[in-house]
């Protein structure tokens, strides 16, 4: 694609939404460009938490071929990409109008990568009571699910993703709607080196450009102003750089026409005594009228690791050897997916921490260099089909097809390891605090034999598999990169590439063994 004017008329939008809001989405995400990681690839990160439906635990990648489908009028690209994607057996990874397949994370063969979070101060509900207006189709508009679908499905570029933001504002044509029945917020990156975080309700969006490493200030507030840039000149391909993240609470400086502000903090936000508490006069971006205690505390240390000052790569969000700030000189393991604070000699409850006992997966998406070969072929999807402290994160092309026969029910083998930690007879989810989520404390023994993170217990293997994992793609990815091979020479090799490293990751996973 050749570099874009800097003009508003080009502007151009890539979509990503999740379902519409419900009190069982939460989740966490972040996403770094290529200039703020260590080899030049941009990351995305995202930890999914669910406990609305009883079998949303089942996760599973999924593969979707291109047929050129339209959802309506307003569908100027058609579905045009292959993509692979993470969802749920049952009813949460089912759009309900379209009966489609759709995704919380995921990847085209174009090398456009997304994470998602939900909104919950963009629902209609939240608006409502607050003395503002609706502005999903309830009924009848697009989900966030199979907008995610869409967006995947049809844009290679960022500017893309806001394009199918503007045609679907009013409906697109998508079953007579008058707006989209969204409330989410994503993040997304493309093989250009542009990365950007939209907030989405109904009938409006924000964009959100990541143009700098948002870092805490002397008073150890993340207080930066975040501005809505989709009205505004973009920066030329490239010219992206820094890192931003997300927990469930929109954060972009803007104002609907009808007054409902999608930047609500005029205060400092604090948690004290797991309660939200706003005082002072210092936006720190975290306040969504005290809705969500555990939204504050996941942000908070969700950022102190985007504010580490070592520069990122894909292993740093599932985990890796550092010499850690943010968890202080004495330890010296990071991670965004399997972390869990600070870890005690005792059990500890898991509510407020970046991974929780309602996580159901986690997925890391490292995407190409500017100047890598293939056209984003190369981008590559690291996924936990469980939660992660307990899982291996296991790679995926998504330009190999579909995913190996291997994965079909390892969600199930990563659920026995999760009954060695958290202690319940009911594996289906029936809400936050029953079920599988009815004990909230975690087994720090058999996690981590009371040790530090990947040093005893589960996750010494679970580590030890995934180190390994490490070093076989960092070399075959260097040999893809170094490489000359046709594109069906290409599929072929990654398809088999991954068919092996899964098999093997897979056995000694359930062995309790390292390679």
């Amino acid at each position: 694609m050749e570099k874009k004017l800097k003009s508003i008329g080009i502007c151009f939008l890539l979509i990503f939404v999740l379902f519409p809001y419900h009190k069982g989405f939460a989740s966490s995400s972040a996403i770094s460009t290529g200039d703020s990681t260590i080899d030049g690839r941009p990351v995305a990160w995202k930890n999914r938490d669910h406990w609305s439906t009883p079998d949303g635990w089942k996760v599973i990648p999924y593969y979707y071929e291109a047929d050129q489908t339209s959802f309506g009028t307003g569908d100027r690209y058609k579905s045009r990409f292959n993509y692979m994607g993470v969802t749920a057996k049952g009813s949460s990874g089912i759009d309900p109008i379209t009966s489609t397949q759709v995704p919380w994370a995921g990847a085209n063969d174009k090398g456009l990568g997304l994470v998602q979070v939900a909104g919950h101060s963009l629902t209609s509900s939240f608006a409502q009571e607050n003395g503002f207006p609706i502005s999903q189709d309830l009924e009848k508009g697009m989900t966030g699910g199979y907008l995610n679908h869409l967006i995947l499905s049809r844009a290679e570029h960022i500017d893309e993703v806001e394009q199918i933001l503007r045609d679907t504002n009013e409906g697109g044509g998508f079953n007579q709607s008058s707006a989209r029945n969204t409330s989410t917020i994503i993040s997304v990156f493309d093989r250009w080196g542009n990365a950007a975080t939209f907030e989405i309700d109904g009938d409006s969006f924000t964009r959100d450009n990541v143009t700098k490493e948002y870092a805490q200030n002397a008073n150890g507030d993340f207080a930066d102003k975040h501005d809505d840039d989709k009205d505004i000149e973009n920066p030329y391909d490239g010219d992206y750089s820094g890192f931003d993240w997300r927990t469930n609470f929109s954060k972009v400086d803007w104002q609907k026409p009808n007054g409902f502000p999608y930047f609500v903090d005029n205060q400092k936000t604090e948690v004290i005594n797991n309660e939200v508490v706003n005082n002072g006069n210092t936006p720190d971006g975290i306040h969504d009228w005290e809705y969500s205690s555990s939204a504050v505390m996941r942000h908070t240390r969700a950022g102190i690791r985007m504010d580490d000052p070592f520069k990122k790569d894909y292993r740093y969000f599932i985990q890796k050897n550092v010499g850690s700030h943010a968890l202080g000189t004495k330890y010296d393991i990071e991670s965004l997916s399997k972390n869990i604070g600070d870890l005690p000699s005792q059990n500890k409850s898991t509510g407020y921490h970046l991974n929780r006992f309602v996580s159901t997966f986690g997925v890391v998406l490292t995407g190409s260099k500017i100047d890598d070969p293939y056209d984003g072929k190369l981008t590559t999807m690291w996924v936990a089909l469980g939660e992660p402290t307990v899982s291996i994160f296991v790679p995926l092309f998504p330009y190999a097809g579909k995913p190996p026969i291997e994965l079909n029910d390892m969600y199930q083998k990563i659920n026995e390891k999760r009954k060695q930690v958290y202690h319940y007879t009911n594996d289906e989810a029936c809400g936050y605090s029953c079920g599988r989520n009815e004990i909230h404390e975690i087994d720090i023994q058999a996690l981590t034999g009371g040790k530090y993170y990947g040093e005893g217990g589960i996750q010494e293997y679970t580590f030890g598999i995934e180190n390994w994992a490490f070093d076989q793609y960092d070399s075959f990815i260097e040999d893809l990169r170094n490489g000359d091979r046709d594109h069906e020479t290409l599929k072929a090799e990654m398809a088999a590439w991954q068919k092996d490293i899964i098999k093997t990751m897979k056995t000694h996973y359930i062995n309790e063994t390292t390679p």
